[in-house]
């Protein structure tokens, strides 16, 4: 497991960043940087409103942050597949 932080760019004049709709649904997306790769990520913030969304996705920006995030290597999920069939 590796421990990705995030490359983010925050426009303050634009309260809706990093945050987008999907059927009433609000989601967070992001990019986490790890081992000289990138991931997109994106997370469902689970809720309908709006202004919950907003308080979601600065929690969860603030402690990724600060903490980083574990992201799966996808490549040795892939060797065990393999080697399994």
């Amino acid at each position: 497991m590796l421990v990705g932080y995030p490359s983010l760019r925050v426009d303050d004049t634009k309260a809706m960043h990093h945050l987008w709709c999907n059927n009433g649904t609000w989601w967070l997306h992001y990019t986490l940087h790890f081992d000289n790769r990138a991931r997109r990520i994106r997370r469902s913030l689970r809720t309908r409103a709006l202004a919950e969304a907003v308080v979601r996705r600065d929690q969860q920006l603030s402690q990724i942050a600060e903490h980083g995030e574990i992201v799966p290597d996808r490549r040795a999920s892939r060797l065990s597949r393999a080697v399994a069939s």
